[in-house]
């Protein structure tokens, strides 16, 4: 089962953490786990191309091996607000058919 974990300060999402692998099929083969890959990796560059925030202002960590995947940016704004609550938008839609593969929580820091 894959977690994603919400990181909120105040009502602005500034980043998420996606820890463990689905489970849903075999490696290569997993949908759910290449949806959760595509919507992580596409925040990611939204957030450099759209929103304009810099590599040097967010940090990531990623294992593929583990399943592991952790993004936080040190600068908001409005456009990187509409990305990472699409980001949210998209796991919650993943959730509705694979709630069996996928927890979702959201925490404060």
């Amino acid at each position: 089962m894959t977690k994603v974990t919400i990181h909120k300060t105040g009502d602005k999402i500034v980043g998420f953490i996606i820890d463990g692998h689905t489970g849903f099929a075999n490696f290569g083969e997993d949908i759910v786990c290449a949806s959760l890959s595509l919507l992580s990796v596409t925040a990611i560059n939204s957030l450099n191309i759209v929103a304009g925030i810099d590599e040097k202002d967010m940090n990531y960590k990623i294992n593929d091996e583990l399943g592991y995947l952790k993004v936080r940016t040190n600068k908001i704004n409005d456009k990187s607000d509409v990305i990472y609550n699409t980001f949210l938008v998209g796991i919650q839609l993943l959730i509705e058919n694979y709630s069996d593969y996928i927890t979702l929580i959201t925490e404060e820091v």
